[in-house]
C-alpha cells in the first residue's frame, strides 16, 4: 500500500509523462516515461526494496564457461563484492509498449564508461594459454548498449489488474572492454602483465564467451526489480487506459 501511496503522488507531480494505451504514439512516449524514471530507479527506491544501481553492488558473479567442445575459452571465474558504476549516465534510445499483450522493451546506451571492480578467482584456459589466479580485477567497458525484454500476463486481485512478470531477457552489446586482473599466477608480474595484455588483445573473443553466464545473472536481477514494480502497481497507473 505505501508503494501505491508512493506512485500515486509521484505521477502527480507536475512535469510527470504519463502514457495511454490508446496513443498512437506510444511507444515514443514510454521511451521518454522510463527515461524520466531511470533516475528514480538509479538511486534505489526503499519502498520497493530496489537498492542502487549506481553503485551497483553485486556479491557474486559465477562465470563457468568450462567445456568439452574445444571452446577457447574455458575457465572457471568468479566474481565477488564487486561494484558498477557509469550506469547513471544511461540514455533510452527506443522503447516498444504492447500493454494488451503484457510486454514491454527498450534499449539503453550508457554514455560513459562502465567500471566493474571487485575481487576474482579463475582457473583455466583461455585460447591456448593458462590462467589462473585470485586478487581484484578492474573492467572497463565503453558504448555499452543494454536490451531489455519484459514479458507477463493479466492477473486481477481486488478489483485491479496486474502484470504478472513471466520472464525478462537481458542483453548487451560494447564497443570496447580493457580489463585488469591483479596477482595472477601468485603475483608473477611478467606473467600477470603478459596475460593481461593477452586478454585486452583479444577481448573479443573472450567476452563473447562470457556473455550468455553474464547476460543470465543480469536478467535474473532486472527480472527481479521488474516483479517488484509491477507486483505492487496496478497496471492501470502504469499505462493509462
Amino acid at each position: 500500500m505505501e508503494t501505491i501511496f508512493y506512485f500515486t503522488e509521484y505521477i502527480s507531480a507536475p512535469g510527470v509523462v504519463l502514457c495511454s494505451k490508446k496513443d498512437p504514439n506510444i511507444n515514443e512516449c514510454v521511451k521518454n516515461a522510463i527515461q524520466e524514471t531511470l533516475p528514480k530507479f538509479i538511486s534505489g527506491i526503499p519502498s520497493l526494496e530496489i537498492a542502487s544501481l549506481d553503485p551497483f553492488h553485486i556479491d557474486s558473479l559465477v562465470i563457468d564457461s568450462k567445456k568439452d567442445d574445444g571452446s577457447p575459452v574455458n575457465i572457471d571465474l568468479s566474481w565477488n563484492n564487486c561494484y558498477i558504476t557509469g550506469i547513471k549516465s544511461a540514455k533510452i534510445k527506443s522503447a516498444k509498449a504492447d500493454w494488451d499483450n503484457n510486454m514491454v522493451s527498450f534499449e539503453a546506451v550508457i554514455t560513459d564508461p562502465v567500471d566493474i571492480k571487485g575481487h576474482y578467482s579463475v582457473d583455466g584456459i583461455i585460447l591456448i594459454l593458462p590462467i589462473k589466479g585470485t586478487g581484484t580485477f578492474d573492467i572497463k567497458l565503453e558504448g555499452l548498449r543494454a536490451h531489455i525484454k519484459v514479458h507477463g500476463r493479466t492477473e486481477v486481485v481486488d478489483g485491479e489488474k496486474y502484470m504478472k512478470v513471466d520472464r525478462l531477457a537481458y542483453t548487451f552489446d560494447v564497443d570496447h572492454m580493457e580489463v585488469n586482473y591483479d596477482n595472477l599466477f601468485s603475483g608473477d608480474p611478467v606473467l600477470g602483465e603478459t596475460m593481461n595484455a593477452f586478454l585486452n588483445e583479444n577481448w573479443r573473443d573472450i567476452l563473447a564467451e562470457m556473455t550468455p553466464s553474464v547476460e543470465a545473472s543480469f536478467s535474473s536481477f532486472f527480472e527481479r526489480i521488474a516483479r517488484k514494480v509491477f507486483d505492487e502497481i496496478p497496471i492501470d497507473l502504469i499505462a493509462l487506459p
